[in-house]
Parts: structure tokens; C-alpha cells; sequence
């Protein structure tokens, strides 16, 4: 029995780590392959709990609601936990929290590159439609499409009936009200930085710009000084 109990547990584990591991497609603009039990807490303390998913289009926040995917606004919100992963609110947009300290956020937008998605019949977000469903694209969210359908069960039955979804992966610093490139030349550009003394700093804490624990190091070193 424990040796089954074993198992069984092992492939759930697998099982979890394959789901995260799906890629985004056309069909289905999101970070998660599903929609995922979180929490959103706003000013003065509300919260609210739901099934949430990000939209990688605009950075926006998704949740079912009988049957139907709707959007959060994000006035109010201060960040949104979804399963282990927390979201900060940056200027409407909600970035993965990927490392923090007294002064600042290490954060990462991921957002679709619809730009590298065109076929025979024109680019994604045009008069398109899904073969297989019937479901027409709309242009709803400016110059990218939106979805191919609010219905939530309809759209996770056809999520990989099309191709996958390419990305755009970026890196910044939050510090006080700014949003800063994760790299040598946009922090160094920032007001008060001794250029000099910053790439000395660099150099001496063998600082890696994807590496998140070493980008904390960077904000507490602008934040000190």
C-alpha cells in the first residue's frame, strides 16, 4: 500500500509538472494551461477569491464566472496570488513577482508575440475563423486579438486545435515608481547612479541580469545609496 501510495504520488507530481510545462497557443493567450484558484488583495484590505488566469496579450487578469471569462479591473489592486505565484500590480499591468527586498521587486512580463503569428489568410486578430468550431476572431483589445471565445469550457476544448502562441520575455526592477529594464545601461541611466562606481559594483558582486536573488543585490544597492 505505502509503495502505492508512492507512485501514485509521483505521477501526480509529474503529472503537475507537465501541465505547467504546456506552451500558450493561439487559441489560448494564457500563462497557465488552466484557470487556477487564487486570491486578488486591494487597498484597504479586500480581497477577493476566484479561478484566475492571466491573459498574455495585455497583462490583464481573467476569472470564470458561471461558465463565462470576464476581466478584473486592476484599479485598486495591490497584487493577485495564484496557486504559489504572486502578481504585483505595475501601472494596470500584473507581472510575476520573482524576487523581492525592503526596496523593491524583481518582476517578469510575459506577453504574446502576436506579430510572429500570420497565416495564409491573413494575421491573427483579423475576420479568421476556427474551422473546427465555427468561432470567428474579434479585435476587441486593440491591434491583437482577444479570444476566440468567453465561453471557458469552449475555449479549453479547442486551446490546442491551433499553433503555439510565441513570447516575449522581460525582466525589470521595480524600484519606488519605477520600472527598470533589468540591464547595465537602463539602471545606470537611473537619476543619482555613479555610472562608475555602479559597474565596480558589477563586476565585484559578478552580478547575472537573468538571475533573480543576484538582481535583489542591485536594488538594494540603488536603494541604499
Amino acid at each position: 500500500m505505502k509503495k502505492l501510495l508512492t507512485l501514485c504520488l509521483a505521477m501526480l507530481l509529474a503529472s503537475a509538472a507537465f501541465a505547467q510545462d504546456e506552451l500558450p497557443t493561439v487559441n489560448w493567450p494564457y500563462i497557465y494551461p488552466d484557470f487556477v484558484e487564487g486570491e486578488i488583495t486591494q487597498i484597504g484590505g479586500k480581497s477577493g477569491k476566484a479561478i484566475y488566469n492571466i491573459h498574455l496579450g495585455q497583462g490583464a487578469l481573467h476569472f470564470v464566472k458561471d461558465g463565462l471569462i470576464s476581466e478584473v479591473s486592476t484599479t485598486g489592486i495591490i497584487y493577485v496570488t495564484i496557486g504559489e505565484d504572486v502578481f504585483r500590480n505595475v501601472g494596470g499591468k500584473l507581472l510575476k513577482v520573482l524576487a523581492q527586498t525592503e526596496g523593491g521587486f524583481v518582476v517578469e512580463e510575459k506577453l504574446a508575440d502576436y506579430s510572429a503569428v500570420v497565416r495564409d489568410d491573413g494575421a491573427y486578430g483579423g475576420s479568421l475563423s476556427n474551422a473546427a468550431k465555427g468561432f470567428s476572431y474579434d479585435e476587441n483589445y486593440g491591434n491583437y486579438g482577444y479570444l476566440v471565445t468567453n465561453n471557458y469550457e469552449d475555449l479549453l476544448s479547442i486551446k490546442n486545435e491551433s499553433e503555439e502562441l510565441p513570447l516575449n520575455v522581460n525582466i525589470y526592477l521595480v524600484i519606488g515608481n519605477n520600472l527598470v529594464q533589468a540591464n547595465k545601461k537602463s539602471v545606470s541611466a537611473l537619476e543619482g547612479v555613479d555610472k562608475k562606481a555602479f559597474s565596480e559594483f558589477l563586476k565585484a558582486n559578478s552580478i547575472k541580469w537573468k538571475d533573480p536573488q543576484a538582481l535583489v543585490k542591485v536594488i538594494d544597492y540603488i536603494t541604499t545609496k
